[in-house]
Protein backbone atom coordinates (compact mmCIF):
# COMPACT_ATOMS: atom_id res chain seq x y z
CA UNK A 1 0.00 0.00 0.00
CA UNK A 2 0.98 3.76 -0.27
CA UNK A 3 2.43 4.88 3.28
CA UNK A 4 3.33 8.03 2.33
CA UNK A 5 3.27 10.39 -0.17
CA UNK A 6 5.55 13.59 -0.54
CA UNK A 7 5.66 17.02 -3.37
CA UNK A 8 7.43 19.64 -3.22
CA UNK A 9 6.58 22.28 -5.44
CA UNK A 10 3.74 21.34 -7.54
CA UNK A 11 1.84 23.91 -9.23
CA UNK A 12 0.07 25.70 -6.32
CA UNK A 13 1.53 23.42 -3.48
CA UNK A 14 5.06 24.61 -1.92
CA UNK A 15 5.70 21.66 0.01
CA UNK A 16 2.90 19.18 1.56
CA UNK A 17 2.79 15.28 3.18
CA UNK A 18 0.13 12.89 2.29
CA UNK A 19 0.31 10.27 4.87
CA UNK A 20 -2.25 7.14 4.32
CA UNK A 21 -3.56 3.98 5.85
CA UNK A 22 -5.12 0.82 4.92
CA UNK A 23 -8.68 0.14 3.39
CA UNK A 24 -10.76 3.60 2.63
CA UNK A 25 -9.04 6.82 2.41
CA UNK A 26 -10.37 10.49 1.63
CA UNK A 27 -9.55 13.43 0.60
CA UNK A 28 -11.50 16.14 1.01
CA UNK A 29 -11.30 20.44 0.69
CA UNK A 30 -12.10 23.76 -0.52
CA UNK A 31 -12.57 23.56 -4.51
CA UNK A 32 -9.19 24.88 -5.48
CA UNK A 33 -7.28 23.78 -2.73
CA UNK A 34 -5.10 21.56 -4.50
CA UNK A 35 -6.84 17.89 -3.80
CA UNK A 36 -6.72 16.86 -7.45
CA UNK A 37 -2.97 18.07 -7.41
CA UNK A 38 -2.00 15.00 -5.69
CA UNK A 39 -3.92 12.80 -7.87
CA UNK A 40 -1.51 14.36 -10.64
CA UNK A 41 1.16 13.87 -8.11
CA UNK A 42 0.40 10.17 -8.52
CA UNK A 43 0.20 10.07 -12.40
CA UNK A 44 3.77 11.63 -12.70
CA UNK A 45 4.70 8.66 -11.67
CA UNK A 46 2.54 6.86 -14.27
CA UNK A 47 4.20 8.39 -16.72
CA UNK A 48 1.83 10.90 -17.19
CA UNK A 49 3.33 14.33 -18.60
CA UNK A 50 4.17 17.39 -16.46
CA UNK A 51 3.07 20.27 -18.26
CA UNK A 52 2.05 23.25 -16.12
CA UNK A 53 2.56 21.08 -13.00
CA UNK A 54 5.84 22.89 -12.44
CA UNK A 55 5.49 25.28 -9.60
CA UNK A 56 6.79 29.24 -8.55
CA UNK A 57 8.74 27.67 -5.76
CA UNK A 58 11.68 26.49 -7.54
CA UNK A 59 13.07 25.19 -10.69
CA UNK A 60 12.24 21.86 -9.99
CA UNK A 61 9.16 19.54 -8.50
CA UNK A 62 9.63 16.87 -6.96
CA UNK A 63 7.44 13.54 -6.00
CA UNK A 64 8.45 10.97 -3.97
CA UNK A 65 5.80 8.00 -3.00
CA UNK A 66 6.55 5.26 -0.26
CA UNK A 67 5.35 2.04 -0.62
CA UNK A 68 4.84 -1.00 2.03
CA UNK A 69 3.60 -4.43 0.75
CA UNK A 70 4.36 -7.92 1.71
CA UNK A 71 8.31 -8.28 3.00
CA UNK A 72 8.82 -5.66 0.09
CA UNK A 73 8.88 -1.91 0.32
CA UNK A 74 9.72 0.36 -2.66
CA UNK A 75 10.56 4.45 -3.07
CA UNK A 76 9.46 5.66 -6.26
CA UNK A 77 9.80 9.43 -7.34
CA UNK A 78 10.35 11.83 -10.40
CA UNK A 79 12.07 15.17 -10.31
CA UNK A 80 10.64 16.94 -13.31
CA UNK A 81 12.78 19.94 -14.25
CA UNK A 82 16.40 20.83 -14.45
CA UNK A 83 17.11 17.72 -14.61
CA UNK A 84 14.41 15.33 -14.82
CA UNK A 85 15.22 11.95 -12.87
CA UNK A 86 13.08 9.23 -12.20
CA UNK A 87 14.64 6.89 -9.71
CA UNK A 88 13.31 3.45 -7.75
CA UNK A 89 15.01 3.56 -4.19
CA UNK A 90 17.55 6.16 -4.57
CA UNK A 91 18.67 4.00 -8.03
CA UNK A 92 18.43 6.32 -11.44
CA UNK A 93 15.96 4.53 -13.88
CA UNK A 94 13.98 5.17 -17.21
CA UNK A 95 10.69 6.73 -17.17
CA UNK A 96 9.37 3.37 -18.53
CA UNK A 97 10.72 1.69 -15.60
CA UNK A 98 9.44 3.78 -13.30
CA UNK A 99 6.20 3.60 -15.20
CA UNK A 100 6.08 -0.38 -14.86
CA UNK A 101 7.14 -0.49 -10.91
CA UNK A 102 4.44 1.95 -10.36
CA UNK A 103 1.88 0.10 -12.03
CA UNK A 104 2.80 -2.74 -9.67
CA UNK A 105 1.24 -1.10 -6.81
CA UNK A 106 -0.94 1.62 -8.10
CA UNK A 107 -4.27 1.95 -10.22
CA UNK A 108 -5.22 5.70 -10.83
CA UNK A 109 -8.93 6.42 -11.88
CA UNK A 110 -9.49 10.06 -12.99
CA UNK A 111 -10.49 12.74 -15.67
CA UNK A 112 -7.08 13.01 -17.50
CA UNK A 113 -5.14 10.15 -15.99
CA UNK A 114 -7.25 6.74 -16.86
CA UNK A 115 -3.73 5.52 -17.42
CA UNK A 116 -4.62 1.84 -17.32
CA UNK A 117 -7.47 1.08 -17.66
CA UNK A 118 -8.18 2.70 -21.51
CA UNK A 119 -5.09 0.26 -22.44
CA UNK A 120 -6.00 -3.04 -24.62
CA UNK A 121 -3.69 -4.54 -22.52
CA UNK A 122 -5.03 -3.77 -19.12
CA UNK A 123 -8.69 -4.60 -20.39
CA UNK A 124 -7.46 -8.01 -20.90
CA UNK A 125 -5.91 -8.33 -17.47
CA UNK A 126 -8.79 -7.42 -16.58
CA UNK A 127 -10.87 -10.25 -17.74
CA UNK A 128 -8.64 -12.84 -17.43
CA UNK A 129 -8.64 -12.01 -13.76
CA UNK A 130 -11.82 -14.37 -14.65
CA UNK A 131 -11.20 -17.19 -15.71
CA UNK A 132 -10.23 -20.46 -14.39
CA UNK A 133 -6.40 -21.04 -13.28
CA UNK A 134 -4.27 -22.66 -15.77
CA UNK A 135 -5.30 -21.72 -18.78
CA UNK A 136 -2.96 -18.81 -19.42
CA UNK A 137 0.23 -20.27 -18.22
CA UNK A 138 -0.96 -23.67 -20.74
CA UNK A 139 -1.30 -21.38 -23.68
CA UNK A 140 1.83 -19.17 -22.24
CA UNK A 141 3.72 -22.54 -22.56
CA UNK A 142 2.29 -23.71 -25.67
CA UNK A 143 3.53 -20.32 -27.70
CA UNK A 144 7.09 -20.16 -26.01
CA UNK A 145 7.83 -23.61 -27.94
CA UNK A 146 5.67 -22.78 -30.99
CA UNK A 147 8.04 -19.43 -31.32
CA UNK A 148 11.27 -21.06 -29.80
CA UNK A 149 10.80 -23.31 -33.24
CA UNK A 150 9.84 -20.83 -35.53
CA UNK A 151 12.88 -18.47 -34.42
CA UNK A 152 15.18 -21.72 -35.11
CA UNK A 153 13.25 -22.45 -38.45
CA UNK A 154 13.70 -19.04 -39.74
CA UNK A 155 17.39 -18.94 -38.56
CA UNK A 156 17.82 -22.36 -40.17
CA UNK A 157 15.98 -21.11 -43.78
CA UNK A 158 18.32 -18.29 -43.71
CA UNK A 159 21.11 -19.90 -43.44
CA UNK A 160 20.28 -22.56 -46.15
CA UNK A 161 19.55 -19.82 -48.31
CA UNK A 162 23.26 -19.08 -47.95
CA UNK A 163 24.46 -22.54 -47.96
CA UNK A 164 25.83 -22.75 -51.67
CA UNK A 165 27.61 -20.08 -51.87
CA UNK A 166 28.95 -21.21 -48.04
CA UNK A 167 29.81 -24.24 -48.75
CA UNK A 168 31.36 -23.51 -51.88
CA UNK A 169 33.43 -21.17 -49.60
CA UNK A 170 34.46 -24.14 -47.39
CA UNK A 171 35.41 -26.16 -49.52
CA UNK A 172 37.65 -23.98 -51.70
CA UNK A 173 39.00 -22.94 -48.36
CA UNK A 174 39.27 -26.58 -47.08
CA UNK A 175 40.78 -27.49 -50.21
CA UNK A 176 43.88 -25.13 -49.90
CA UNK A 177 44.36 -26.10 -46.05
CA UNK A 178 44.15 -29.60 -47.00
CA UNK A 179 46.43 -29.37 -50.30
CA UNK A 180 49.26 -27.36 -48.35
CA UNK A 181 49.30 -29.74 -45.66
CA UNK A 182 50.62 -27.24 -43.06
CA UNK A 183 52.58 -29.24 -40.10
CA UNK A 184 53.07 -27.14 -36.86
CA UNK A 185 56.19 -25.72 -36.68
CA UNK A 186 57.08 -26.13 -40.08
CA UNK A 187 57.25 -22.65 -41.27
CA UNK A 188 60.36 -22.23 -38.64
CA UNK A 189 62.02 -25.56 -39.37
CA UNK A 190 61.91 -23.85 -43.41
CA UNK A 191 62.96 -20.36 -42.44
CA UNK A 192 65.73 -21.55 -40.83
CA UNK A 193 66.93 -23.57 -44.04
CA UNK A 194 66.25 -20.86 -46.07
CA UNK A 195 68.55 -18.41 -43.80
CA UNK A 196 71.50 -20.97 -44.60
CA UNK A 197 70.85 -21.32 -48.35
CA UNK A 198 70.18 -17.35 -48.67
CA UNK A 199 74.00 -16.40 -46.97
CA UNK A 200 75.65 -19.43 -47.99
CA UNK A 201 78.71 -16.95 -49.07
CA UNK A 202 79.15 -15.64 -45.75
CA UNK A 203 78.76 -19.02 -43.79
CA UNK A 204 81.46 -20.15 -46.12
CA UNK A 205 83.90 -16.87 -45.69
CA UNK A 206 83.41 -17.15 -41.43
CA UNK A 207 83.77 -20.98 -41.18
CA UNK A 208 86.68 -20.77 -43.22
CA UNK A 209 88.41 -18.12 -41.26
CA UNK A 210 87.80 -19.97 -38.43
CA UNK A 211 89.22 -23.18 -39.60
CA UNK A 212 92.27 -21.70 -40.65
CA UNK A 213 92.85 -19.73 -37.32
CA UNK A 214 92.64 -23.28 -35.91
CA UNK A 215 94.20 -25.51 -38.32
CA UNK A 216 96.67 -23.75 -40.29
CA UNK A 217 97.47 -20.33 -38.47
CA UNK A 218 99.30 -22.38 -35.67
CA UNK A 219 96.61 -22.10 -32.96
CA UNK A 220 96.06 -26.11 -32.11
CA UNK A 221 100.57 -25.98 -32.56
CA UNK A 222 100.53 -23.25 -30.05
CA UNK A 223 98.58 -24.92 -27.73
CA UNK A 224 100.10 -28.11 -27.86
CA UNK A 225 103.74 -26.28 -26.93
CA UNK A 226 102.17 -24.85 -24.39
CA UNK A 227 100.64 -27.90 -22.88
CA UNK A 228 104.41 -29.66 -23.76
CA UNK A 229 105.58 -26.66 -20.79
CA UNK A 230 103.19 -27.16 -18.34
CA UNK A 231 104.08 -31.10 -18.41
CA UNK A 232 107.89 -30.45 -18.11
CA UNK A 233 107.27 -28.18 -15.62
CA UNK A 234 104.64 -30.06 -13.86
CA UNK A 235 108.02 -31.87 -13.05
CA UNK A 236 108.73 -29.83 -10.28
CA UNK A 237 105.53 -28.12 -9.23
CA UNK A 238 102.25 -30.46 -8.92
CA UNK A 239 100.44 -27.41 -9.26
CA UNK A 240 100.88 -27.10 -12.96
CA UNK A 241 99.60 -30.64 -13.47
CA UNK A 242 95.69 -29.31 -13.19
CA UNK A 243 96.84 -26.68 -15.55
CA UNK A 244 98.12 -28.81 -18.18
CA UNK A 245 94.85 -31.44 -17.58
CA UNK A 246 92.54 -28.34 -18.31
CA UNK A 247 94.98 -27.11 -21.26
CA UNK A 248 94.89 -30.52 -22.78
CA UNK A 249 90.68 -30.43 -22.38
CA UNK A 250 90.67 -26.85 -24.77
CA UNK A 251 92.94 -28.38 -27.01
CA UNK A 252 91.01 -31.42 -27.84
CA UNK A 253 88.36 -29.55 -28.10
CA UNK A 254 89.60 -27.25 -30.21
CA UNK A 255 90.71 -30.04 -32.56
CA UNK A 256 86.83 -31.25 -32.48
CA UNK A 257 85.90 -27.76 -33.20
CA UNK A 258 88.44 -28.02 -36.38
CA UNK A 259 87.48 -31.38 -37.44
CA UNK A 260 83.48 -30.28 -37.51
CA UNK A 261 84.68 -26.70 -39.56
CA UNK A 262 86.31 -29.16 -41.79
CA UNK A 263 82.90 -31.05 -42.52
CA UNK A 264 80.70 -28.14 -42.27
CA UNK A 265 83.26 -26.79 -45.02
CA UNK A 266 82.68 -29.59 -47.11
CA UNK A 267 78.40 -29.50 -46.48
CA UNK A 268 78.53 -26.06 -47.98
CA UNK A 269 77.15 -26.69 -51.32
CA UNK A 270 74.92 -23.92 -52.66
CA UNK A 271 71.48 -25.35 -54.22
CA UNK A 272 69.35 -22.54 -55.81
CA UNK A 273 66.44 -25.01 -56.50
CA UNK A 274 66.52 -25.90 -53.25
CA UNK A 275 66.20 -22.12 -52.25
CA UNK A 276 63.18 -21.64 -54.40
CA UNK A 277 61.19 -24.86 -53.21
CA UNK A 278 61.77 -23.25 -49.93
CA UNK A 279 60.73 -19.65 -50.80
CA UNK A 280 57.91 -20.83 -52.64
CA UNK A 281 56.80 -23.31 -49.53
CA UNK A 282 57.28 -20.51 -47.03
CA UNK A 283 55.64 -17.97 -49.29
CA UNK A 284 52.21 -20.44 -49.47
CA UNK A 285 52.49 -20.63 -45.82
CA UNK A 286 52.38 -17.06 -45.20
CA UNK A 287 49.46 -16.67 -47.58
CA UNK A 288 47.39 -19.32 -45.22
CA UNK A 289 48.34 -17.61 -42.31
CA UNK A 290 47.31 -14.64 -43.53
CA UNK A 291 44.17 -16.13 -44.39
CA UNK A 292 43.32 -18.06 -42.11
CA UNK A 293 45.50 -17.68 -38.73
CA UNK A 294 48.04 -15.31 -37.32
CA UNK A 295 49.68 -19.41 -36.18
CA UNK A 296 50.22 -22.52 -38.76
CA UNK A 297 48.39 -24.16 -35.46
CA UNK A 298 45.41 -21.36 -35.94
CA UNK A 299 45.68 -22.73 -39.44
CA UNK A 300 44.61 -26.27 -38.90
CA UNK A 301 42.45 -25.28 -36.15
CA UNK A 302 40.54 -23.16 -38.58
CA UNK A 303 40.38 -26.28 -41.07
CA UNK A 304 38.27 -28.15 -37.91
CA UNK A 305 36.10 -25.53 -37.49
CA UNK A 306 35.07 -25.38 -41.86
CA UNK A 307 34.92 -29.54 -41.61
CA UNK A 308 32.52 -29.34 -38.95
CA UNK A 309 30.35 -26.23 -40.19
CA UNK A 310 30.23 -27.95 -43.60
CA UNK A 311 29.09 -31.10 -42.34
CA UNK A 312 26.31 -29.50 -40.39
CA UNK A 313 25.28 -27.22 -43.86
CA UNK A 314 25.01 -30.56 -45.81
CA UNK A 315 22.59 -32.07 -43.30
CA UNK A 316 20.17 -28.95 -42.80
CA UNK A 317 17.65 -30.15 -45.77
CA UNK A 318 17.09 -33.42 -43.05
CA UNK A 319 17.28 -30.83 -40.29
CA UNK A 320 14.71 -28.36 -41.68
CA UNK A 321 11.81 -30.87 -42.40
CA UNK A 322 12.33 -32.28 -38.96
CA UNK A 323 11.73 -28.54 -37.42
CA UNK A 324 8.71 -28.15 -39.88
CA UNK A 325 6.90 -31.76 -38.25
CA UNK A 326 7.85 -30.20 -34.60
CA UNK A 327 6.47 -26.75 -35.51
CA UNK A 328 3.31 -28.37 -37.43
CA UNK A 329 2.62 -30.16 -34.06
CA UNK A 330 3.75 -27.60 -32.08
CA UNK A 331 1.34 -24.94 -34.06
CA UNK A 332 -1.65 -27.32 -33.47
CA UNK A 333 -1.35 -27.79 -29.80
CA UNK A 334 -0.54 -23.70 -29.79
CA UNK A 335 -3.89 -23.27 -31.79
CA UNK A 336 -6.05 -26.11 -28.78
CA UNK A 337 -4.42 -24.16 -25.74
CA UNK A 338 -6.07 -21.04 -27.88
CA UNK A 339 -9.31 -22.00 -28.72
CA UNK A 340 -9.64 -23.31 -24.89
CA UNK A 341 -8.46 -19.99 -23.80
CA UNK A 342 -11.12 -18.27 -26.22
CA UNK A 343 -14.13 -20.18 -24.85
CA UNK A 344 -12.97 -19.26 -21.54
CA UNK A 345 -12.98 -15.86 -22.15
CA UNK A 346 -15.98 -15.82 -23.82
CA UNK A 347 -18.09 -17.28 -20.95
CA UNK A 348 -16.00 -14.77 -18.78
CA UNK A 349 -17.03 -11.40 -20.98
CA UNK A 350 -20.53 -12.53 -21.26
CA UNK A 351 -20.91 -13.05 -17.72
CA UNK A 352 -18.93 -9.84 -16.57
CA UNK A 353 -21.28 -7.83 -19.44
CA UNK A 354 -23.96 -9.06 -17.13
CA UNK A 355 -22.66 -8.46 -13.86
CA UNK A 356 -21.30 -4.92 -14.92
CA UNK A 357 -24.90 -4.02 -16.47
CA UNK A 358 -26.18 -4.65 -13.19
CA UNK A 359 -23.56 -2.95 -11.06
CA UNK A 360 -23.27 -0.08 -13.25
CA UNK A 361 -27.16 0.31 -12.34
CA UNK A 362 -26.85 0.51 -9.19
CA UNK A 363 -23.98 3.43 -9.85
CA UNK A 364 -26.31 5.74 -11.48
CA UNK A 365 -26.56 4.46 -14.97
CA UNK A 366 -29.65 2.70 -15.14
CA UNK A 367 -29.58 1.86 -19.02
CA UNK A 368 -25.99 1.69 -18.97
CA UNK A 369 -24.84 -1.47 -21.77
CA UNK A 370 -21.56 -3.12 -21.04
CA UNK A 371 -20.10 -4.84 -23.82
CA UNK A 372 -16.66 -7.44 -24.20
CA UNK A 373 -15.35 -7.42 -27.92
CA UNK A 374 -13.06 -10.22 -28.69
CA UNK A 375 -11.40 -9.25 -31.89
CA UNK A 376 -9.20 -11.73 -33.53
CA UNK A 377 -6.00 -11.07 -34.29
CA UNK A 378 -4.50 -11.98 -37.73
CA UNK A 379 -1.98 -14.74 -35.54
CA UNK A 380 -1.27 -15.87 -32.24
CA UNK A 381 -0.15 -13.63 -29.97
CA UNK A 382 1.54 -14.29 -26.71
CA UNK A 383 -1.39 -13.36 -24.07
CA UNK A 384 -4.13 -15.85 -27.08
CA UNK A 385 -6.05 -15.47 -30.43
CA UNK A 386 -7.83 -12.25 -29.69
CA UNK A 387 -7.18 -8.79 -28.59
CA UNK A 388 -9.91 -7.47 -25.71
CA UNK A 389 -11.98 -4.53 -25.63
CA UNK A 390 -14.01 -2.75 -23.40
CA UNK A 391 -17.10 -1.14 -24.72
CA UNK A 392 -19.64 1.19 -22.79
CA UNK A 393 -22.84 3.23 -23.34
CA UNK A 394 -24.89 5.16 -20.76
CA UNK A 395 -26.96 6.49 -23.16
CA UNK A 396 -29.29 3.79 -24.56
CA UNK A 397 -29.96 5.53 -27.83
CA UNK A 398 -25.76 5.04 -28.72
CA UNK A 399 -24.21 2.47 -29.22
CA UNK A 400 -21.20 0.98 -26.59
CA UNK A 401 -18.31 2.79 -27.66
CA UNK A 402 -14.79 2.39 -26.66
CA UNK A 403 -13.99 3.35 -22.98
CA UNK A 404 -11.91 6.30 -23.93
CA UNK A 405 -14.69 7.84 -25.09
CA UNK A 406 -16.07 8.10 -21.80
CA UNK A 407 -16.16 10.81 -19.37
CA UNK A 408 -13.70 11.29 -16.03
CA UNK A 409 -16.63 10.48 -14.21
CA UNK A 410 -17.92 7.54 -16.15
CA UNK A 411 -14.29 6.03 -16.07
CA UNK A 412 -13.97 6.51 -12.81
CA UNK A 413 -17.58 4.28 -12.00
CA UNK A 414 -16.66 2.22 -14.69
CA UNK A 415 -13.18 1.59 -13.11
CA UNK A 416 -14.94 0.61 -9.43
CA UNK A 417 -17.13 -1.56 -11.06
CA UNK A 418 -14.63 -3.59 -12.61
CA UNK A 419 -12.54 -3.31 -9.26
CA UNK A 420 -15.32 -4.98 -7.77
CA UNK A 421 -16.17 -7.50 -10.20
CA UNK A 422 -12.54 -8.57 -11.09
CA UNK A 423 -10.87 -8.20 -7.75
CA UNK A 424 -7.70 -7.46 -10.21
CA UNK A 425 -6.81 -4.07 -9.10
CA UNK A 426 -3.07 -2.84 -8.21
CA UNK A 427 -2.66 -2.99 -4.00
CA UNK A 428 -3.80 0.91 -4.08
CA UNK A 429 -6.42 2.01 -6.13
CA UNK A 430 -6.98 6.18 -6.86
CA UNK A 431 -10.30 7.45 -7.69
CA UNK A 432 -10.96 10.90 -8.71
CA UNK A 433 -14.41 12.31 -9.71
CA UNK A 434 -15.94 9.01 -8.86
CA UNK A 435 -18.66 11.04 -7.52
CA UNK A 436 -19.41 13.71 -10.23
CA UNK A 437 -22.99 13.77 -10.85
CA UNK A 438 -24.05 11.43 -8.49
CA UNK A 439 -26.48 12.22 -5.90
CA UNK A 440 -29.51 10.78 -3.66
CA UNK A 441 -29.56 6.68 -3.87
CA UNK A 442 -26.77 6.61 -6.32
CA UNK A 443 -23.93 8.58 -3.96
CA UNK A 444 -25.04 5.77 -0.68
CA UNK A 445 -24.49 2.99 -3.45
CA UNK A 446 -21.18 4.35 -4.46
CA UNK A 447 -19.67 5.12 -0.98
CA UNK A 448 -20.74 1.58 -0.05
CA UNK A 449 -18.89 -0.10 -3.22
CA UNK A 450 -15.78 2.02 -2.32
CA UNK A 451 -15.99 0.81 1.49
CA UNK A 452 -16.27 -2.74 -0.02
CA UNK A 453 -13.35 -2.69 -2.01
CA UNK A 454 -11.32 -0.89 0.57
CA UNK A 455 -11.58 -4.75 2.36
CA UNK A 456 -9.76 -5.90 0.14
CA UNK A 457 -7.38 -2.68 -1.90
CA UNK A 458 -6.38 0.38 -0.49
CA UNK A 459 -8.31 2.55 -1.70
CA UNK A 460 -8.07 6.83 -1.87
CA UNK A 461 -10.92 8.78 -2.86
CA UNK A 462 -10.92 12.19 -3.53
CA UNK A 463 -14.74 13.51 -2.95
CA UNK A 464 -17.12 16.00 -1.77
CA UNK A 465 -19.85 13.96 -0.84
CA UNK A 466 -20.32 13.39 2.62
CA UNK A 467 -21.61 9.87 2.20
CA UNK A 468 -17.87 8.53 1.17
CA UNK A 469 -16.01 10.53 3.60
CA UNK A 470 -18.50 9.04 6.21
CA UNK A 471 -17.43 5.36 5.06
CA UNK A 472 -13.43 6.04 5.10
CA UNK A 473 -11.12 4.74 8.02
CA UNK A 474 -8.99 7.77 7.41
CA UNK A 475 -10.44 10.92 7.08
CA UNK A 476 -7.49 14.03 5.56
CA UNK A 477 -8.51 17.36 4.34
CA UNK A 478 -6.19 19.58 1.88
CA UNK A 479 -6.31 23.26 3.31
CA UNK A 480 -4.98 26.46 1.32
CA UNK A 481 -3.65 29.21 3.36
CA UNK A 482 -2.03 31.84 1.47
CA UNK A 483 0.81 30.12 -0.70
CA UNK A 484 0.90 27.20 1.98
CA UNK A 485 -1.06 24.07 1.41
CA UNK A 486 -1.22 21.74 4.34
CA UNK A 487 -3.09 18.51 4.87
CA UNK A 488 -4.51 17.54 8.00
CA UNK A 489 -5.43 14.37 9.67
CA UNK A 490 -9.48 14.87 10.74
CA UNK A 491 -10.52 13.31 13.72
CA UNK A 492 -13.24 13.76 16.55
CA UNK A 493 -15.05 17.47 16.51
CA UNK A 494 -13.00 18.23 13.15
CA UNK A 495 -14.58 15.69 10.85
CA UNK A 496 -17.40 16.29 12.03
CA UNK A 497 -17.52 19.72 10.99
CA UNK A 498 -16.17 18.60 7.82
CA UNK A 499 -18.98 16.41 7.18
CA UNK A 500 -21.33 19.16 8.16
CA UNK A 501 -19.31 21.37 5.56
CA UNK A 502 -20.09 18.83 2.72
CA UNK A 503 -23.58 18.02 3.64
CA UNK A 504 -24.76 21.69 3.53
CA UNK A 505 -22.10 24.13 3.19
CA UNK A 506 -22.35 25.34 7.27
CA UNK A 507 -21.97 24.85 10.75
CA UNK A 508 -25.40 24.78 11.45
CA UNK A 509 -26.38 23.30 14.60
CA UNK A 510 -28.67 20.55 12.73
CA UNK A 511 -25.97 20.19 9.84
CA UNK A 512 -23.75 19.34 12.94
CA UNK A 513 -26.37 17.37 14.40
CA UNK A 514 -26.90 15.37 11.24
CA UNK A 515 -22.99 14.98 10.63
CA UNK A 516 -22.82 13.16 14.04
CA UNK A 517 -25.74 10.86 12.71
CA UNK A 518 -24.05 9.94 9.42
CA UNK A 519 -20.52 9.47 11.06
CA UNK A 520 -21.90 7.17 14.02
CA UNK A 521 -23.68 5.36 11.23
CA UNK A 522 -20.78 4.90 9.29
CA UNK A 523 -22.53 6.45 6.52
CA UNK A 524 -25.80 5.16 6.66
CA UNK A 525 -28.05 7.47 8.69
CA UNK A 526 -29.62 10.77 7.70
CA UNK A 527 -30.23 9.84 4.16
CA UNK A 528 -33.30 11.61 3.73
CA UNK A 529 -31.40 14.93 5.21
CA UNK A 530 -29.03 14.57 2.61
CA UNK A 531 -31.51 14.03 -0.14
CA UNK A 532 -33.81 16.81 1.07
CA UNK A 533 -29.86 19.37 1.19
CA UNK A 534 -29.80 18.18 -2.31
Amino acid sequence: MLKRLEVRNLAVIREATLELGPGLNVLTGETGAGKSLLVDALALLLGARSEGLLGPFGDSLLVTAFFQGEGEERILSRRVGGRSTPRIDGEVVSLKELQEEAERWLSLHAQHTAIALLSPKRQRELLDALLPPGLLQEYGEAYRKHQALLAEKRTLEEALRAKTEREDLLRFQLKEILEASPRPGEDQELLAEAQRLRHLEALRERSGKAYALLAEGGALDLLQAALRELRAGSRFDPALEALAKDLEATLEGGRAVARELEDYLESLEGDPSRLAQLEERLSLLERLKRKYGPTLEEVLRYRERAEEELKALEGGEERLLKLERALRVASEALYKAGERLSEARLEAARKLEKEMETELSALGFPKARFQVELKPLPEPGPQGLEEVLFRFSANPHLPPAPLSAASGGELSRIALALALLTGAEAPTVVFDEVDTGVGGETAWKVAERLAQLGQARQVLVVTHLPQIAARAKRHLRVVKEGEEVRIEVLEGEKRIRELARLLSGQYTEAALAHARLLLEGNGHLAQDWVEAQE
